[in-house]
């Protein structure tokens, strides 16, 4: 073998053909689609997480209309059924006690409404909420409330808490028919909404202007 051929026969690649270079055009392209990939994948998670907060915030703005009544048919009930029932006879000033009268017929015609359109909007019966956390929340407020009475009974100063106590229990009422009112959107709630807030508005001005020597 002459040292031309030697030479050639060294240079040639082991397999018998000439080698190639490697292509890096198809490790690139997978790169990219890969980091596309991933920036596509992770502004579909933010958007799904993005949705499920705004349903969930959503959902809890619909139902505010129902925990409202449902504030306000127990707050009423526990009124009647509670403070009146053992405070409103003790009350020994006439105009307190025709004023109560009148907060009674309010409050039952609350207690009706509320019950009924509960039932018919939402297909709930109010007497199934008596042991949730609004109906047991207002419960305890009536306790504290009672118990403030009582001591105003025990101090001969019975007409005078029960004249301040009820009226806050009265602005209580208001703002939950107002709050009612503004967040539904059935407009037999709105309706009936107003038209208590108004009453209970004009029982308000009774009891918080009312003026009396003997309390």
């Amino acid at each position: 073998m002459d040292n031309m051929a030697y030479l050639q026969q060294i240079a040639t690649p082991a397999g018998g053909g000439t080698k190639q270079p490697e292509t890096t055009g198809k490790g690139f392209f997978s790169k990219i689609f890969n980091v596309w990939t991933a920036l596509i994948f992770g502004v579909v998670i933010i958007f799904l997480i993005i949705v499920i907060v705004l349903s969930t915030v959503f959902s809890k703005v619909d139902s505010k209309d129902r925990d409202l009544m449902t504030r306000s048919y127990f707050a009423a009930q526990y009124l009647i059924d509670g403070t009146f029932r053992d405070y409103a006879d003790e009350v020994k000033n006439s105009d307190i006690r025709n004023m109560t009268a009148s907060l009674k017929g309010v409050l039952n015609e609350i207690i009706l409404n509320e019950s009924s359109l509960m039932l018919s909007v939402y297909g709930v019966e109010m007497r199934d909420l008596e042991e949730s956390g609004i109906a047991l929340d207002e419960k305890e407020k009536n306790s504290d409330l009672n118990i403030e009475l009582e001591n105003g009974r025990l101090n001969g100063l019975l007409d005078r808490t029960f004249l301040r106590e009820v009226t806050m229990q009265i602005a209580y009422l208001i703002s939950y028919q107002s709050e009612c009112s503004a967040r539904t959107k059935n407009k037999d709630i709105e309706n009936f909404s107003v038209k208590a807030e108004s009453n209970l508005k004009n029982i308000y001005e009774q009891f918080y202007n009312f003026k009396s020597p003997t309390i």
